[in-house]
């Protein structure tokens, strides 16, 4: 069944390789004792050579050129060094030599050799007791004087793991840089690294920064430097080194390690500190403890994130209470790395003061815990180079809005992409978000090349991949765990159950339809009532339950329904053996009901049957036989099982009446409904690409097999809650947000169109007038119905157990009990209530299921359920950006639906399409938005189009429901559909 059969269940219900480093030794040369030599001029006497063996056998520990200091001062500094022991006993030992000195400087050698630097913990960073007169440079940074190690040990355990993916014959090299020797508190390199105030990327291989010092700089209170203003050479090269320092600002003269900011004063040469200020980092969430106590005491919400795809600073949380305005998430510090769709845990805050807040009534919240990720982290985008270059990662800018952009380092760049990165340009890409530390942006992992942006295949792929569905076609692995296409029912399960062979039954669907899993019968009885069926695949019967199938089946949840094609939740070949194709035996499980011929329902059962249709419909045949047309005889399909035109014109004819009652007895008792336009097109059969539309309607014959299938779902509820109160599969719908259909209500008022939104009942009593069948102004119709629904909370799965009794309500239908029966081919949802009511009619075991596995499968078929709705809305979206792009530019009419300051909203009547039109400096002529003081439904824009050729100048005045011309075409990106507005006539 397509998707279009959708509607019979739903329809009145408003749903909207960490690379290893090596760890070599210390050079055994290296610059610095060169430079140690080059200081002894001023020495009269030359020690002698030592020999190229003795050379080799030494290992030195890199030292530094002091320029204001003689080697001897070094010395002495160097002996008051606590420097600890590796004996077992942890004392301090000191260091003597066990032979002559053989050099006049040997014994000074021996304790460089010895060296060690103190590690800097992350606590003692700001210590503000530090001693200000320390004797080294690390010791301004805040480092205990007895926690050291090696030179060796720090790089390992703190140099490492910022660069692991870095080259490591690199990080070899870097290794035994001197510099590194002084440079402490790194740990957040990675912060740093992506700093705005860059003034040069960090490449493969070292670079010079492009902005080198005008001047020295001095370290305050180090023993290297006194009364002299000149930097020495290593600290002045340390702090220019890219990777060591990569924030060092020229314009501003500061240098940021970690949260640590160094800036430079020209007056007395020195540095100052200061801390970083905080605010592109998130906040660390609460522990579950105290979420748990904060949900306790009322503290805390809980709630589903909403963001704003067209304003993606704007998330939004429900309140408990639904009379109150939504919670509001502002900016993505608050957001704290939530994404769409995830349960969240919620403080609320206050506003600030002097914060510029337009709704001083609303409420203002910030994530302090995400309780369910339930976002993938991955989306659909473009790889571009940074702007410098950068050879260390480049930017992923996701299609989504709401998806921050993300940092791609270059272990996961494709081929040859930084020497061709114009080749990549229009190439979409799959890539996941690994973390989000910074408000900014996010650091990720580029999972997959999709294909060549513009191309149908490559937008579809990108569809079902951002939505994350699975496509992936059954292997044979599974074809032993279902019957084969040539299986006959065997004569002991025909014996089992209720034989209706011999009914007149037959299938209404969307023609060409594939997975047929409902069919209908009417047959009369003696006493002038009806016996009405509704037969629908018995799918259970071939699926086994908790086999490899069945888990791959619950995985999937549901059938995806894009406009070129289906992906179906079950294998094909079980698909068709389980379709109720007409003149073949098949299984069913039916729900009969007596009626009288006012559709007052006497009784109703259930039975597992085997069936036997006479034809497959199309709703146009049905619609025909309604419409009493002349040659519905004429394209009737082909009959089977004996029966004739006559048969089932007659069961058509009775159906549509009973039906015709029973909707109008639902809405009478409170049901409402809210249709949302949907274009539906046809493709060319060769090409696939979109040669005209129209907007779905739904029509009699639709509304006929809407009602059974709506009344079968009701009934079966009613028995599987009654059977099974824990373990009951149910679907429910919340009431709508009070506090919006309340503003909408005041907003709507001053137009002239008055709702009631006491009920559902009466809200669409009051919308009839405005948007029922004899309504002529579809746009304003159209624009009622979206702004109506955007109130509306989703429809959803559920356990009874999880639920309290006041939660099962389906506001839509406003019934007590709801669930879903009838689509079991394309809904794993309806498999498991197949199953509970097997367990009813004692055809099977009661089902020994876990009340926490029945609600993780609900949750899956939420999730599926919503992801499926949403990639065949954007491939319809798809589909009609092809058809503009084929007939561009399309000039048609667009109703208002919201005026901002510099744009409107509008819905294309022809196509039911959502368009945001901005004014800007491209617009020939003034614009100005006039805002009602307290409601903003009563804005206008008013415009004063140009003279332009032998046109005068022109006024408009645009206000909500108001008709405009609009011009559409193809944009520069194939997601994007440029729509201007036209110049009245």
């Amino acid at each position: 069944m397509s998707s279009h059969n959708s509607l019979r269940m739903d329809a009145a219900c408003s749903e909207p390789t960490t690379s290893v480093v090596s760890t070599s030794s210390v050079p055994q040369k290296t610059s610095s004792d060169k430079a140690i030599n080059e200081n002894k001029v001023d020495s009269p006497k030359r020690t002698p050579k030592k020999s190229k063996k003795k050379q080799r056998s030494e290992v030195t520990v890199p030292t530094m050129v002091f320029n204001n200091s003689s080697i001897n001062d070094v010395s002495n500094k160097c002996q008051n060094l606590q420097i600890e022991s590796d004996s077992d006993n942890g004392e301090t030992e000191q260091v003597t030599p066990t032979t002559p000195s053989k050099g006049k400087n040997a014994k000074k050698k021996e304790r460089l050799k010895k060296l060690e630097i103190p590690t800097v913990p992350v606590n003692n960073f700001n210590n503000t007791n530090r001693v200000q007169n320390s004797q080294y440079l690390f010791n301004y940074f805040g480092s205990p004087r007895n926690s050291t190690f090696s030179v060796h040990e720090y790089f390992t355990q703190q140099i490492t793991p910022l660069y692991a993916s870095t080259s490591s014959r690199y990080l070899e090299n870097l290794c035994h840089h001197p510099q590194y020797q002084y440079m402490q508190n790194i740990q957040h390199m990675r912060d740093i690294l992506q700093s705005p105030e860059h003034v040069a990327s960090v490449p493969i291989t070292p670079l010079i920064l492009s902005g080198q010092r005008s001047e020295p700089v001095c370290i305050p209170n180090s023993t290297f430097i006194h009364s002299e203003p000149s930097t020495p050479r290593f600290i002045e090269n340390a702090l220019q080194h890219p990777l060591l320092n990569p924030s060092f600002s020229r314009q501003t003269g500061t240098i940021q390690i970690g949260q640590l900011r160094l800036r430079h004063n020209s007056e007395n040469n020195c540095l100052t500190k200061t801390l970083v200020n905080g605010d592109k980092k998130f906040d660390a969430y609460l522990s579950g403890e105290d979420v748990e106590k904060g949900l306790k005491n009322n503290m805390l919400i809980e709630g589903v994130l909403r963001i704003n795809p067209k304003q993606y600073q704007h998330s939004y949380v429900s309140s408990q209470d639904r009379s109150q305005q939504d919670i509001l998430i502002d900016g993505i510090k608050n957001r704290n790395r939530a994404m769409e769709g995830d349960v969240v845990i919620v403080q609320l805050v206050e506003n600030e003061p002097e914060e510029n807040v337009t709704n001083p009534e609303q409420k203002r919240g910030k994530v302090v815990f995400i309780k369910e990720k339930v976002h993938t982290r991955t989306c659909i985008g473009s790889l571009k180079l940074m702007h410098d270059k950068n050879r260390q990662k480049a930017m992923f800018v996701p299609r989504d809005h709401r998806v921050p952009r993300i940092n791609i380092p270059f272990t996961s760049w494709p081929d040859n992409f930084y020497e061709d990165a114009k080749k990549y340009e229009n190439t979409l890409f799959v890539a996941k978000i690994i973390d989000w530390s910074d408000t900014r942006f996010a650091v990720g992992k580029i999972m997959g090349n999709i294909g060549k942006s513009g191309d149908m295949v490559t937008e579809t792929k990108a569809i079902l991949a951002e939505n994350d569905l699975d496509v992936t076609a059954f292997g044979s692995e599974y074809k032993d765990l279902y019957p084969q296409l040539d299986f006959t029912i065997p004569d002991e399960e025909i014996a089992k159950r209720e034989d209706c062979r011999m009914l007149c039954i037959f299938s209404i669907d969307p023609f060409n339809c594939r997975d047929i899993d409902d069919a209908v019968s009417c047959k009369e009885l003696e006493n002038g009532n009806y016996e009405i069926g509704v037969h629908i695949s018995d799918v259970t019967y071939f699926l086994n339950e908790n086999t490899p199938l069945d888990v791959k089946v619950a995985e999937k949840a549901t059938t995806i329904y894009l406009v070129e094609t289906a992906y179906h939740m079950l294998p094909d070949d079980l698909c068709m053996l389980c379709s109720l194709f007409p003149g073949v035996d098949k299984l069913a499980f039916s729900v009969f009901w007596e009626m009288t011929k006012d559709a007052k329902v006497i009784s109703y059962r259930f039975a597992r049957t085997v069936i036997n249709s006479c034809c497959q419909l199309a709703y146009e045949h049905a619609q025909d036989v309604l419409d009493d047309k002349e040659d519905a005889q004429i394209k009737f399909p082909e009959m089977y099982n004996g029966f004739d035109y006559k048969d089932v014109h007659k069961s058509i004819k009775i159906l549509g009446k009973l039906s015709n009652i029973l909707r109008a007895n639902r809405f009478e008792n409170g049901a409402l409904r809210i249709d949302q336009p949907k274009a539906s097109f046809r493709l060319n059969p060769t090409s696939g690409l979109p040669e005209s539309y129209c907007i779905y309607e739904s029509k009699e014959s639709h509304q006929l097999i809407e009602e059974f299938m709506l009344l079968a779902n009701m009934s079966v509820a009613t028995r599987i809650y009654s059977d099974h109160p824990k373990l009951a599969f149910l679907r429910s719908h919340p009431p709508p947000s009070k506090y919006m259909l309340m503003q909408l209500e005041k907003s709507l008022k001053p137009m002239g169109i008055k709702l009631d939104i006491e009920s559902a009942g009466h809200l669409h009593r009051s919308l009839l007038p405005y948007v029922g069948p004899d309504n002529t102004d579809k746009g304003r119709a159209m624009v009622l119905n979206l702004l109506c629904a955007k109130p509306m909370t989703r429809a959803k799965y559920f356990c009874a157990a999880a639920c309290d009794d006041d939660e099962f309500q389906h506001y839509a239908l406003n019934v007590p009990l709801y669930t879903h029966f009838t689509s079991p081919i394309r809904r794993y949802a309806d498999i498991m209530v197949h199953r509970l009511l097997a367990a009813s009619l004692n055809y099977r075991e009661t089902p020994a299921w876990q009340e926490d596995d029945v609600r993780m499968i609900a949750a899956q078929c939420n999730k599926q359920k919503y992801n499926a709705k949403k990639a065949g809305e954007m491939s319809t979206e798809l589909y009609t950006l092809k058809y503009i792009e084929l007939n561009s530019p399309i000039v048609t009419e667009g109703a208002v639906v919201d005026i901002r300051e510099k744009y409107i909203d509008v819905i294309i009547v022809s196509m039911g399409l959502n368009r945001r039109i901005f004014f800007n400096n491209d617009f020939p002529g003034e614009y100005k938005c006039i805002r009602h003081e307290e409601l903003a439904k009563l804005a206008r824009m008013e415009l004063k189009w140009k003279p332009v050729n032998e046109l005068p100048e022109t006024k408009q005045v645009i206000g909500v429901f108001s008709i405009v011309q609009v011009e559409m075409h193809k944009g520069d990106d194939m997601v994007k559909i440029e729509t201007k507005l036209v110049r009245p006539q």
